[in-house]
C-alpha cells in the first residue's frame, strides 16, 4: 500500500499541497513582502529539497513567421512569459503525510518589477522541488502600484498637461541589463496642455531604485510644412534622452520636478 501511495505521489496524486498567503497589502518595487507558505502533507513522506518564488509576467516579443508567397518574412508580437527574479525561500524539508507546515517568509520586490498598468499580468509562483514527483506549485497574481519615485514623475507630467494613454512591457535588449523587456509609458498632451501643440507623443522609460529613478525619454514632435514633411521621412522628429532624478530632488516634489521637465522640454523643442 505504501508503494502504491509513492507511485500515486509520483504523477501528483496525495501530494503534497501548498497555499501562498501574502501579510502584504500594497505591492510596491523595492519595499518589503511579506507571508506565509502553507504546506500541507499528502499520503506518504515527502523530502522538499527546495522552496522557492519565482516572480513573473510577460512582454510582446517580435517573431518571424514563415515566407509568404513573395518570399518575404513577416513579423508578429507574441507574449513571452519570463521570470524577473528568483527567490529561495528554504531548502531540505521533509512533511509527513497530513502534517501542516507554515513556512513565513519575507523579500524585497525587485526595483524592475513592472507596475500594474496595462495589460501584461504579475504573479508570484510558489514553487517546491521534489525529486521523483510532480513538483507542486502556487500562482497568485498581484498588483503593483508605482514606486514613490515613480509617482512624483507622473505627477510632475501630469502638472505639465501630459495623460498616460498607455503603458505595455515590450522586448528589448541592453547593455548591462539582465532582462529582455522593459515596460514602456506613452504619455500624450491634454488638449488645452502647454505642449499640445508641439508634442504628439511622450515616451518614458523608468529604472527606479533607491538612489532616485533613471529616465530615458523619447519626444514623438509635432512637425509642420516642408520641413515637417523631411523629418517625418528622416525620423528625425523623435529624440532620445536620458536623466537621472536623484532623491533630494524627488523630495522636492512633483511641482519643482515639473519645472525641471519643463526646462529640458523647452531646450529640446527648440
Amino acid at each position: 500500500m505504501a508503494f502504491f501511495k509513492k507511485m500515486l505521489a509520483s504523477v501528483g496524486i496525495g501530494n503534497i499541497d501548498i497555499d501562498t498567503q501574502f501579510h502584504t497589502e500594497d505591492f510596491i518595487p523595492g519595499e518589503l513582502v511579506e507571508g506565509v507558505v502553507i504546506a500541507k502533507g499528502g499520503k506518504v513522506e515527502q523530502k522538499v529539497d527546495k522552496i522557492y518564488f519565482q516572480i513573473m509576467t510577460e512582454y510582446k516579443k517580435p517573431v518571424e513567421t514563415d515566407a509568404n508567397r513573395d518570399g518575404r518574412t513577416e513579423i508578429r508580437m507574441e507574449n513571452e512569459t519570463i521570470v524577473i527574479a528568483n527567490i529561495l525561500l528554504g531548502e531540505s524539508l521533509i512533511i509527513e503525510p497530513g502534517e501542516t507546515i507554515e513556512i513565513p517568509f519575507e523579500f524585497i520586490l525587485p526595483h524592475e518589477t513592472p507596475i500594474s498598468i496595462g495589460v501584461s499580468p504579475i504573479w508570484v509562483r510558489t514553487g517546491l522541488d521534489i525529486d521523483n514527483a510532480v513538483d507542486p506549485s502556487d500562482r497568485d497574481d498581484i498588483e503593483v502600484q508605482a514606486h514613490p519615485h515613480t509617482v512624483v514623475v507622473f505627477e510632475a507630467l501630469e502638472e505639465l498637461g501630459f495623460h498616460l494613454h498607455q503603458a505595455e512591457n515590450e522586448f528589448y535588449l541592453q547593455r548591462n541589463y539582465h532582462l529582455p523587456f522593459i515596460q514602456k509609458f506613452e504619455f500624450v498632451p491634454n488638449k488645452n496642455g502647454e505642449y499640445h501643440s508641439s508634442v504628439d507623443e511622450l515616451e518614458l522609460i523608468f529604472y527606479p531604485d533607491e538612489d532616485g529613478v533613471e529616465i530615458i525619454l523619447e519626444f514623438d514632435r509635432k512637425t509642420r510644412g516642408f520641413r515637417g514633411f523631411l523629418s517625418d521621412m528622416l525620423d528625425t522628429d523623435e529624440s532620445h534622452h536620458r536623466y537621472f532624478f536623484s532623491c533630494e530632488e524627488l523630495e522636492e516634489g512633483s511641482s519643482a520636478v515639473a519645472d525641471q521637465f519643463r526646462g529640458i522640454f523647452d531646450e529640446l523643442l527648440e
